[in-house]
Formats: C-alpha cells, structure tokens, sequence
C-alpha cells in the first residue's frame, strides 16, 4: 500500500500558516482565534494568488518593415545620437560623416584606406579635416562643422572627366 501525497500547496502555505498561528497565538500577539483567522485570510489569498493567470499581455506593435535611409525614425535617432553625455559629438555620427566623406572622396578617384590615399585627401579637404577623419579621438561640434563644410565644398567632378590615374604602390 502506497502512502498518499500530501499536495504541495500544503506544505507550501498551510504548515507554515499552522505554525504562525501557533506563533502568534502563543506569543500573545493575538488572542488565538484572531490569529487563525488573520492566518486564513492570508493563506487564502497566497493560494488564490497562485491559481489566477497572468494573462495575455498586449506585444508592442512590429516596426515597419518599410524603412527607408533617412526617413523620420532616422532623423530622430540621430537627433538622439548626435552628442554624448560628455559633449562630445556620438560615434553614430561619427560614423555617418566618415562615411559620406568616404563616399564624396570616391566620387574624386580617393580612398583613404589605399597607400597614398590620406595625401590625395589632404590635397581635396585639408590636412587637419583628414586627420580627424582617420583619428578616433572623440571630437567636438565645431570640429564636425568644419568637416561637413570641406567635404560640401568639393565639387562633383564633371561627367566627362576622366578619373585620375591609380597611383603605384
């Protein structure tokens, strides 16, 4: 013959509620009978508490699967990310100028990761603008400024220009 099981809730919430009332009761805290009641209710709503569901919870709606480069969300998170807690101008900034510089000097023959390529770029933007391009020391707005303004100031090259002959390493 096999003993029964004791169901856990009962050994979870009525062995200790027997032995607060015992506590309380023997303690004089309250007189025995309030101490079980008080014991009762709280054993009550633990038990009540464990069987109720959490529910369904409403999921946050999915982002757009749209998006596209420079949209509103763009704009604004990088509204967000342009300047650090220090002041300093954010590395996602950072990036999306380095990048654009990339892309602006590319449209002239220029890449800055090729031999010889700082000296080109130095020639088209200025020695210090390069050099805080290929840095990564954090910078400030002013120093941003006086990028933008460089690589805005490079002209398209014309559509019929030939690009300039690769340079030997």
């Amino acid at each position: 013959m096999t003993r029964p099981r004791l169901p856990r809730a009962a050994l979870t919430a009525v062995l200790p509620a027997l032995a607060a009332v015992g506590l309380l009761g023997l303690t004089g805290v309250l007189d025995l009978l309030h101490a079980a009641l008080l014991v009762v209710v709280v054993t009550a709503v633990t038990l009540l508490w464990r069987r109720l569901d959490d529910g369904d919870e409403s999921p946050w709606p999915d982002l757009p699967a749209d998006r596209r480069e420079g949209a509103r969300n763009d704009v604004s998170e990088l509204g967000w990310a342009t300047f650090t807690r220090s002041g300093a101008v954010g590395d996602r900034v950072l990036r999306r100028v380095r990048a654009l510089a990339a892309t602006r000097l590319a449209d002239h023959g220029v890449d800055l990761s090729a031999p010889g390529g700082p000296q080109a770029a130095a020639r088209l933007l200025g020695t210090d603008v390069v050099d805080g391009l290929t840095s990564r020391r954090q910078v400030g707005r002013g120093e941003v400024h006086r990028w933008l303004d460089a690589i805005e100031a490079l002209d398209a090259p014309a559509p019929d220009a030939a690009p300039p002959p690769p340079t030997a390493p």
